[in-house]
Formats: C-alpha cells, structure tokens, sequence
C-alpha cells in the first residue's frame, strides 16, 4: 500500500512557522545573554535561518526585540491566568497565587523588562511602548487578583492597594535577587506579607 504524503505546507504556513523561530530564538537569548549582548546575527544563527530570511520578517533590531518582548508578556498573561484555573476550593489560594507570581519573577521576564526599561529609559517612545505592552500583562494580574480576592469580601479599593503592595515587594526582591541568592530570606518576606494581608482580609470577610 503506497504510503500518503504529508500535505505540503503553504507559503503563510511557512512563513509564520519561520517568524515563530525567530521570536523563539529572541527570547531564549535575551533571557540567556541579556538584551545589550544580543546581535541579530545572534539570533539568526540561534533559530537557523539567514539574515536576509530575519530581516523579511523583521526588517530592524528593534522591531524584533518589540515583537519578542510583547510575546513574552503575552505568554506570561496567559501562563497567569491558566495558574489561577488549578487552583483548588478549600487551598489557600492567596498563598498559592503569591508564590506563584514570585517564582514567574524569577523566571527571566523581570529582568528582560529591566534590560529593555535601561535602553529605553532616555527615549520616549520607547518608553512608550514598554509601558504599554507592560499594561496588557497587568490587566491580567488585576483580573485575577480582583477575582481571587474577592472571597474575602473586602472592597475594590483595599484589594488594588494590596496588589499595588505586593507588586511593588515582588520587584525589590526580584531586583535584590540578582545579587543575593538567599531563597529563606525571599520566602520569610512573602511570608510577612501573607500574614499581614490575611489581617486585613479575613476581618473584612468576618464582619459580613
């Protein structure tokens, strides 16, 4: 019996799958070297295609580490809320979520997003744009805080105010981390933190 041919790919289907290793390649590199120490050629040569074939789809640096960037964000949205879909009723689901947000910190995506605030730091629309795809990943982390908080039946407000606070204790520590490798001292700071904020939850969840 004569053996059936895979279906060829089109043009777009090639093109995309192309564009797809690119972006992969981006990513792992300015993870892995940082951002100032990634050349095109760097990453041309890591996803195995030439530089004209990069330069088709991306035809500067910068329009690449962009495309990269907000792939990463947007990966790290997604990864977000489908953490939150696992948990269980009954876990301590704001302990959970916390550590959750504080190992993804550690993953890379931080200080990517420092790398890249660093050059763009003296020009605006760079600036700009970080800003802007930054806000489409905290929408999905006010998305889920709101949500996971609301069992505690505290108000709007208090919930942003905690996440605004943890928030800002997750990037001092992920900005100290890059010198200080003590995960006790990380983990009795969360700690503190989740014993505060159940403080102010569970009396807001009591006096309905």
């Amino acid at each position: 019996m004569k053996a059936t041919s895979k279906p060829r790919r089109t043009q777009a289907e090639r093109s995309a799958a192309t564009q797809a290793r690119i972006l992969e390649a981006a990513q792992f590199l300015i993870v892995d070297q940082g951002l100032a120490h990634t050349s095109t050629q760097d990453i041309a040569r890591q996803a195995r295609v030439s530089r004209g074939a990069m330069l088709h789809h991306f035809p500067s640096r910068k329009e690449l580490i962009q495309a990269a960037y907000a792939e990463m964000l947007r990966k790290e949205a997604y990864l977000l809320r489908s953490f939150t879909r696992t948990l269980q009723p009954g876990q301590n689901r704001l302990k959970a979520l916390t550590e959750y947000i504080w190992e993804r910190y550690q993953s890379g995506i931080f200080q990517v997003s420092m790398d890249y605030l660093s050059e763009a730091r003296v020009n605006e629309s760079e600036l700009a744009y970080v800003a802007a795809e930054s806000q489409k990943f905290n929408e999905a982390l006010n998305d889920v805080w709101h949500i996971e908080l609301a069992a505690f039946g505290c108000a709007a407000d208090i919930r942003q105010a905690m996440m605004n606070e943890f928030m800002c204790l997750v990037r001092g520590m992920a900005f100290q981390s890059q010198w200080r490798d003590d995960p006790a001292y990380f983990q009795n700071m969360l700690q503190n933190w989740l014993l505060r904020a159940r403080s102010t939850l569970i009396p807001a969840k009591t006096a309905e």
